[in-house]
This record gives structure tokens, sequence and C-alpha cells, in this order.
């Protein structure tokens, strides 16, 4: 198994509960059936976002399909999945007050592109 770059994580290995993938499916038009290996995928090359202090849970982005998904992490376990648009409200909750800086380049390295 390689590893993600720089600046990036690789979660395949975390549970991933029935919540997060039926959020998967229905977020992002996945196939039902295929969802736990494509959102496993998705979760080869995250970059995360914040923490939220109160109870501990991590916001990871990752892209799928040019999509933005933003993966919520929490005790070695994915408890949902949500679009930028669904996450935006809450950045404050994971520590961030606005956008991470270079937003255009943090997608392009999400999805493997060069500089």
């Amino acid at each position: 198994m390689s590893h993600p770059p720089p600046g990036q994580r690789d979660y395949r290995q975390i549970r991933v509960t029935r919540h997060a993938l039926e959020r998967f499916v229905e977020r992002f038009g996945v196939e039902p059936e295929t969802a736990p290996s494509e959102f496993r995928n998705v979760l080869a090359r995250t970059r995360r976002l914040g923490k939220n202090p109160d109870n501990g849970a991590i916001a990871v982005l990752a892209l799928y399909r040019k999509q933005v998904v933003v993966a919520i992490v929490q005790e070695a376990a994915c408890l949902t999945v949500l679009t930028w648009n669904q996450f935006l409200p809450h950045l404050g909750e994971f520590g961030r007050g606005k956008l991470p800086r270079k937003w255009g380049r943090v997608l392009r390295r999400l999805a493997g592109e060069q500089d």
C-alpha cells in the first residue's frame, strides 16, 4: 500500500458506519453495491480540516468524482459524510473561521495533480 503525499492522510482502514455509507450513497449518487469500496478509495487521500474540541471528532476533506466530500471521523470510525455545502456552516465547530488558504491548490493536490 502506498503512502499518501505529505499533508494528506489515508483513512481506508477505519471503521465505516452504515450511516456514513448511506449518506455517501444518498449525497453523491453512488450505487449501494459499490459504495463500500468506492468510499474506501475516497478515504485513501484526505486532508484534515479541523477537530471539534467538544467531542474530539475530526473533519477530513476528500474528493469523489471532482466533488468535495467531508467525512467526520471519531475514535477510529467514520460517522457520517457531508457535501461541502452541508459542512460549511459547521466550519467554526472544527476550529476554522474561514476556508483553508489556497483552496484551489488543496483540491488539486487531493486530486493527485501537480502544482
